[in-house]
């Protein structure tokens, strides 16, 4: 088991790094779709009891670097795409109450 749970592991670590690049490229959709599969590889790499060695523990830490990488990188979007809104918004209110007062 330890051969397979080192290989669903690996492949875990892959599509993480892919999650990172596609982030960095904003094609967040893909981000998500890859995530849901690599929920998949993880959930069946852990699905024995068998104990973790170094080897396999340190590719779960370099996967957990990797998301909080991607996190970070979210979380700066997340927080560009409000103040966006928050413009438009602005905008959109500021609009208003012109027309507003020229219809006077």
């Amino acid at each position: 088991m330890l051969d397979a749970r080192q290989q669903l592991l690996d492949q875990a670590l892959n599509i993480s790094r892919r999650m990172l690049e596609l982030g960095d490229d904003e094609r967040w959709d893909q981000v998500i779709e890859l995530e849901a599969q690599r929920r998949l590889v993880l959930e069946r790499a852990f699905a024995t009891r068998d104990p973790v060695n170094e080897s396999l523990a340190q590719r779960v830490r370099e996967i957990l670097d990797l998301d909080k990488s991607l996190m970070a990188m979210s979380l700066k979007v997340r927080d560009e795409v409000a103040a966006e809104l928050g413009q438009f918004n602005r905008s959109r209110k500021a609009s208003n109450a012109y027309r507003a007062s020229s219809l006077r």
